[in-house]
């Protein structure tokens, strides 16, 4: 009996028990739980926020601590915030936010280290306040700190995207323009190629290199002096002063088309002569066509040509790099046309190996071969054989382009031979020719007397030589002077022809206002 009456007794015992635990304990529990875990949770917020905030406001300027690692950059040009500084602001924000969260840790340990009273009832509760204080901040503080650092990247990379896509379309445009206008610049001292030059500041000079769209300005960068340079074609960037990026030589233009003409000939074979007459009664041909404007430069070169010109003098090339004659044609709102012919010492050619190379080799839309029939057979093949051995040895595995570059063949001095190869003999063997053989053009006709009197007067070596170089040949007779040395004005005739068939060309961006005289 007594054992049972313990069984009844104990049993109401552990169901008071559970009463209480499910109706008492647990609900007070659950309350507690739920304070703490928001006041565990509000305080980590608190501090990882103000860890967060502090740090942003360190960083809030990322050229402050960011350093630009390229030393070519003049001192105070800034790279754009996308392009490196950006990355450096998140990755300090981040990285400061955690040191923050280190230092309270450090404030935590150094208030408990000053509460306590050396009493184990209120040390107790000072441990149990300081250990929940470092779990808030050192846990859940960790975790809110890096939900906001993954926050902050993403909104600052989605900006970064759009900027990238805007960017990279700016940049696109300006080279597509470029290209598509086929602008490109040409040394007149290394005669290396370049799409962006170095372009000097309006206002103080300084040199900005590759003032293209890019980490020091998108649509405009500024100059240490605080001037707004255009960063692109169509913003107006080629107004300002441009210089070689490989030598530093000041260019003609930098928003011009290229052509360019290549004179060869040996010393003596009246290449110089053949250039004032040339530009000399080209200047007079445009100067019949109102719709182009020229600018000829240097003008100290072109105002020598003009004198020998008028005097009737001619002086040797002595430069053994080339000699830019250039001018630059504008039609309107076309884009200009910057035409130069390169004329080199006739010593270039006397040797196969020389010290300087000929860059313009490369991009020469044209030759004009110059043979004089007073020089030698046996001069004339070294000569030629000479430069064909240079201009493989610029073009390399392009050499084989090179054949198709059309190249005027040059009789010079004509009018010692005007029995046989002048304009007069020419036309006067053109009917019988015609008849003979239909469908000739006089032009071919011309060719084919030129051709026949190099053959005839031992030149054939010299012929074969530039025929199996080159595809694309017309020969032409010319007379630059027209008379001695020192008789008076130049009376030049057939100068325009073989530069004017060269012009012709589908390389030639002027081919449109060519016409044969």
């Amino acid at each position: 009996m007594e054992a049972i009456i313990y069984l009844v007794i104990i049993a109401i015992v552990v169901y008071l028990i559970y009463l209480l635990i499910r109706y008492v304990i647990l609900p007070i529990a659950s309350i507690l739980a739920a304070v703490t875990l928001v006041i565990s949770t509000g305080y980590a917020l608190f501090v990882s926020l103000s860890s967060f905030i502090r740090s942003v406001k360190d960083n809030i300027d990322p050229y402050a601590t960011y350093v630009d690692k390229r030393a070519d950059i003049p001192a105070g040009v800034k790279r754009n915030y996308c392009f490196g500084p950006g990355f450096h602001q998140i990755s300090e924000i981040i990285k400061g936010a955690f040191e923050n969260l280190g230092d309270y840790r450090k404030k935590l340990t150094a208030w408990k280290n000053k509460t306590l009273k050396g009493t184990w009832f209120i040390d107790i509760w000072i441990y149990l306040g300081y250990g929940f204080a470092i779990f808030c901040a050192m846990v859940l503080g960790f975790i809110w700190v890096a939900i906001f650092s993954i926050l902050l990247a993403a909104v600052i990379m989605v900006g970064m995207i759009g900027f990238f896509l805007f960017f990279s379309t700016l940049w696109l445009i300006d080279r597509l323009v470029l290209f598509f206008k086929s602008i490109h610049n040409r040394c007149p001292n290394c005669k290396r190629k370049s799409v962006i030059p170095v372009f000097l500041c309006p206002t103080c000079g300084l040199p900005h290199k590759k003032l293209v769209p890019g980490p020091y300005g998108v649509l405009k960068r500024k100059c240490t002096c605080g001037t707004e340079l255009s960063t692109t074609f169509l913003g107006g960037r080629s107004a300002y002063e441009a210089h070689c990026p490989f030598c530093d030589t000041q260019l003609l233009s930098s928003s011009s088309q290229q052509y360019g003409i290549q004179l060869v000939g040996g010393v003596g074979t009246g290449k110089t002569t053949f250039l004032a007459a040339f530009w000399h009664e080209y200047k007079d041909w445009l100067s019949r066509r109102r719709d182009i404007s020229v600018e000829a430069t240097p003008e100290d070169a072109f105002a020598d040509l003009e004198d020998w010109f008028d005097t009737g003098r001619s002086e040797s090339t002595l430069e053994t790099n080339a000699n830019m004659y250039s001018m630059i044609h504008t039609t309107g709102p076309k884009t200009s046309v910057q035409m130069t012919i390169y004329d080199i010492a006739g010593e270039a050619f006397d040797f196969a190996d020389s010290e300087m190379q000929q860059q313009q080799f490369r991009y020469c839309e044209g030759f004009v071969l110059v043979i004089d029939p007073t020089a030698t057979p046996n001069y004339v093949s070294d000569t030629i054989a000479n430069f064909i051995n240079s201009l493989d040895e610029v073009k390399g595995k392009h050499a084989a382009k090179a054949a198709s570059v059309p190249v005027a063949v040059i009789i010079s001095k004509s009018d010692l031979y005007k029995k046989e190869i002048g304009l007069p003999r020419i036309r006067a063997t053109y009917k019988p020719a015609v008849d003979s053989q239909e469908q000739l053009s006089f032009e071919q006709h011309q060719n084919d007397v030129c051709r026949t009197f190099l053959m005839g007067h031992g030149y054939e070596n010299a012929v074969n030589l530039i025929e199996a170089e080159f595809t694309n040949i017309r020969y032409f007779p010319v007379s630059a002077m027209g008379h001695d040395v020192e008789d008076g004005q130049y009376e030049p005739w057939g100068v325009l022809d073989p530069v004017f068939w060269l012009m012709s060309s589908d390389n030639c961006p002027l081919r449109n206002i060519v016409k044969q005289p």
